[in-house]
């Protein structure tokens, strides 16, 4: 479904929710959205998947949770 509704962006959206559920403390969530992440990884060569841009995801969830 994040395919069809994120196309390239599909793994940015997965991972931007797992950091959002870790951030938050819930670890099924993260979990869940991490295996979302790798599993779009793994079905679609379009993704885009560039580290720096996930890790600036992350850095900007952190600072969304911490206020």
């Amino acid at each position: 479904m994040l395919l069809e509704q994120f196309g390239t962006e599909a793994y940015y959206t997965a991972q931007r929710l797992a950091a959002r559920s870790r951030f938050r403390g819930d670890r099924d969530g993260f979990w869940h959205w991490a295996k979302v992440a790798a599993e779009v990884a793994r079905i679609s060569p379009e993704v885009e998947m560039d580290m720096a841009v996930v890790e600036r995801i992350v850095e900007e969830e952190r600072q969304a949770q911490a206020g």
